[in-house]
């Protein structure tokens, strides 16, 4: 292995360490100054992330309810148009039903076989 040579000590040499070490100590200190900024941008972004989800889950839970109202409007008005329906259909029934018995005593009244 070779050995190094050693370089006599100088001003100049000196003032060139120390502008190395300088250098290198301020670019530490903007890397550092940029990881900062960085967590601060992903903090940011993490409570707009939060926001975001927060107000989703509201717009949701509004349509949630106004789909419910809006079915169960519909099934009330379902439910009364059935509800019609069967008692039509019912008085139809006692009005066949009424015709029927009294075809039937008329047939018995004459005598008819009808």
């Amino acid at each position: 292995m070779e050995a190094r040579a050693q370089l006599p000590a100088s001003p100049e040499v000196d003032a060139a360490i120390t502008r190395v070490l300088a250098a290198e100590q301020a670019a530490r200190a903007e890397v550092e100054q940029c990881k900062r900024e960085a967590e601060r941008a992903l903090e940011e972004a993490h409570r707009r992330a939060r926001e975001i989800a927060e107000r989703a889950a509201r717009r949701a839970a509004r349509v949630h309810h106004w789909t419910d109202r809006a079915i169960a409007t519909r099934v009330a008005t379902l439910e009364s148009q059935r509800a019609a329906l069967l008692k039509s259909a019912q008085a139809e029934d006692d009005g066949s039903a009424l015709a029927w018995a009294v075809d039937r005593l008329a047939d018995e009244l004459t005598g008819s076989s009808g």
